[in-house]
C-alpha cells in the first residue's frame, strides 16, 4: 500500500465549489470477487483514497499510484473531512465496506461534504445479503437490520426496534452483535426475539470466513460459542418467510444476483461465472441486462413462477450433469425477495453455488443520498400499512417492494409527514424514475404505476439539494 498523505488545508478555497468529484464507494464485504465493476473504476478514476486502514488493505490492489488517506477506527469525522479538503487537489473515493448506506460512510459524508448534490453514492453488496447468499439462506417476505451497538444509537431505542421485530417475528441481521467491552446486547437481543434457529457469519469474503447455523438458545447457553462472535460477526436471527437451503462454493449450478441493472453493477464473481457459462437462464429482461460480456446461449421461458423456475433449474441440471457450467439469473441480490429460493427448493440436494450481488435497495438508496445508515427494514410488498408505519415510527428506515401508485396513500397515512420518503422505479435501468419527497408532498404528488419501490427514511433525515442526508448521531460523540 502507498504511504500515507495527509491533506493539505487550503482555507481560502474553502468557500467554493470544488470542480472535481468526492465518490463514496462500498467496496463489498472483503473479497476483490464480491467488489463490483463500479466500485472498481470510481476508486481507479480518483487521484486520492480515504478510509479506514483494515479497509484499504482490502482494496490495496487498486492502491498503487494513489496517495492515500487511512486513520483508525472512531476516527470517521477526520477521514471525511480530509475527504472533502483533498478536493480541491483531486477527485476522492472515499471507501466504504460492504454498502456506503448500511452503516457506512454514505450519511456522515454528505452531511459533510460542501456540495451534497455533486457526490457520487457507489452501492456495494452488503455483507448480511453476502452471508445470506454463502448460507443458502433467503428472505422471502421480511428483514430488520439492526445494530446492537449503541455508541451512536441509545440502547433504549435499539431494545425498542427489537421489540418491534420480534412481535412479527421478523427476521433479524445483528450488525457489530459483541466486542471486548460490550458483550451483555448479544444476549439481551437473542433474549428478546425468543427461539429460533440463527446464522453466525464472521469475515465473509475474507480468508478467515467462518459461517455456522446455531440457535439462539445455544449461544445463550455456550459462552464458548459467543466467543467466536466479535465485531466482524453478523448474527441473523431467522424467523417469518426465511427459506434455507444446500449451497456449494464450487458447484457447476449457479444463482447470480445481477443487481438493479447497469453492468457496472456485477460483481467480478458474476462477471467471472457469466463468462464461463454454457448457458444462461433467466427472465428476458435480464438477460438483455448482462449484454454481452458472455457467448454464453441464454435461454428464457414463459408461464407462472413456479414452472419458469422448474424448467430454469430442470435444463441447467441437465448442463450441469453433462459437465457443464449453467447460470440461473436473478435481479438484485438472490437472497432478498427474489425467486431464487424455488430453484434451492426444487435442487433436491444439488449443491447451487449462490453468487450475491448489489440489492435493490441499496441502488435506490444510492440514488437519493444516504436515506438509510441507521437500523432497516425491507418489506416484499405494501400489504401491511400498520407495520410499515409501525417500524417508520420507531426509527426504522423502510423499504416496500412492489407498490402501486394507489397503495402510496394508505402507506404514509401514519408517517409524519415531514419525513423524506423515495419513491423509484427501474433505478440503474433505462426509463429510470425516482422522485425524492417529503411524504405529505408525495401523498400530493399522487403518484401512478406499479413495480414501485417506496422508501422511508431514517429518523434524523432531511432533504438538501436533492439529496436526503441522515444523521446518526455523529453530533453527540464527535466534535466537527
Amino acid at each position: 500500500m502507498p504511504s500515507e498523505s495527509r491533506p493539505t488545508e487550503r482555507t481560502a478555497a474553502k468557500a467554493g465549489q470544488s470542480k472535481h468529484k468526492l465518490s463514496i464507494v462500498g467496496i463489498g464485504p472483503g473479497s476483490p470477487q464480491l467488489r463490483t465493476a463500479a466500485a472498481t473504476n470510481a476508486i481507479l478514476s480518483a487521484d486520492f483514497v480515504v478510509g479506514y486502514r483494515p479497509y484499504l488493505e482490502l482494496i490495496s490492489d487498486l492502491l498503487p499510484g494513489k496517495q492515500v488517506f487511512s486513520s483508525s477506527m472512531g476516527k470517521e469525522v477526520d477521514r471525511v473531512k480530509a475527504a472533502v479538503d483533498l478536493l480541491e487537489q483531486g477527485s476522492v473515493a472515499l471507501v466504504s465496506s460492504g454498502d456506503p448506506n448500511v452503516y457506512g460512510m454514505a450519511g456522515l459524508g454528505l452531511e459533510l461534504a460542501r456540495q451534497p448534490s455533486a457526490v457520487e453514492i457507489v452501492p456495494g453488496v452488503t455483507s448480511f445479503t453476502a452471508a445470506s447468499c454463502r448460507a443458502g439462506l433467503a428472505f422471502r417476505e421480511c428483514v430488520a437490520v439492526i445494530s446492537l451497538s449503541d455508541l451512536l444509537t441509545p440502547w433504549q431505542q435499539i431494545e425498542g426496534r427489537l421489540r418491534l421485530a420480534a412481535e412479527t417475528q421478523m427476521p433479524v441481521a445483528l450488525y457489530n452483535p459483541k466486542s471486548k467491552r460490550r458483550d451483555w446486547q448479544l444476549l439481551r437481543a437473542l433474549d428478546i426475539c425468543g427461539a429460533r434457529d440463527v446464522l453466525v457469519a464472521k469475515n465473509i469474503g475474507r480468508e478467515e470466513e467462518e459461517i455456522f447455523y446455531t440457535s439462539s438458545q445455544k449461544l445463550i447457553d455456550e459462552e464458548s460459542l459467543r466467543e467466536r462472535i466479535n465485531m466482524t460477526a453478523l448474527v441473523i436471527i431467522l424467523g417469518r418467510g426465511t427459506f434455507q437451503g444446500l449451497t456449494s462454493q464450487t458447484a457447476a449450478l449457479n444463482l447470480v444476483g445481477i443487481g438493479p441493472g447497469d453492468p457496472e453493477n456485477l460483481t467480478q464473481e458474476a462477471h467471472s461465472i457469466l463468462k464461463s457459462s454454457q448457458k444462461i437462464y433467466g427472465a428476458q429482461r435480464y438477460l438483455q441486462l448482462i449484454g454481452d460480456i458472455t457467448s454464453a446461449h441464454k435461454v428464457t421461458h414463459s408461464g407462472p413462477c413456479p414452472e419458469r423456475m422448474a424448467a430454469r433449474l430442470r435444463e441447467a441440471k441437465q448442463v450441469a450433469g453433462a459437465g457443464g457450467k449453467a447460470s440461473i439469473l436473478t435481479g438484485g441480490d438472490p437472497s432478498i425477495f427474489s425467486s431464487g429460493w424455488r430453484i434451492l427448493d426444487q435442487a433436491h440436494g444439488v449443491p447451487v453455488h449462490i453468487s450475491p450481488g448489489v440489492s435493490a435497495f441499496s441502488s435506490v438508496a444510492a440514488r437519493a443520498g444516504a436515506p438509510l445508515v441507521s437500523d432497516f427494514a425491507l418489506l416484499s410488498s405494501a400489504h401491511d400499512p400498520a407495520r410499515l408505519s409501525a417500524l417508520a415510527g420507531a426509527g426504522f428506515a423502510v423499504v416496500a417492494y412492489n407498490v402501486k401508485g394507489q397503495e402510496i396513500a394508505s402507506l404514509l397515512e401514519e408517517v409524519d409527514p415531514l419525513r423524506p420518503v423515495v419513491l423509484a422505479r427501474d433505478v440503474a435501468r433505462e426509463g429510470e424514475n425516482t422522485m425524492i419527497l417529503t411524504a405529505e408532498d408525495l401523498l400530493a404528488a399522487k403518484p401512478t404505476g406499479f413495480r414501485n419501490t417506496l422508501l422511508v427514511a431514517s429518523a434524523n433525515s432531511r432533504i438538501l439539494e436533492g439529496r436526503i442526508i441522515t444523521k446518526r448521531g455523529y453530533d453527540s460523540k464527535y466534535c466537527y
